[in-house]
């Protein structure tokens, strides 16, 4: 549950960030860092069903 929060929190500062024009750099860095943050979060959640 507390990895949902995070996910959530972090998507919202992502849209922030990108509403109100912030640099590219930045916007691009942070999306990829959410998106690869979720994929591991993904890969995690499915390894441990797996592993019961």
């Amino acid at each position: 549950m507390v990895r949902l929060i995070a996910i959530i929190v972090l998507i919202a500062l992502a849209y922030v960030l990108v509403r109100y024009d912030t640099r590219e750099n930045i916007q691009k860095g942070i999306i990829v860092v959410l998106c690869s943050a979720f994929v591991i979060y993904l890969i995690a959640v499915v390894v441990s069903e797996l592993i019961r």
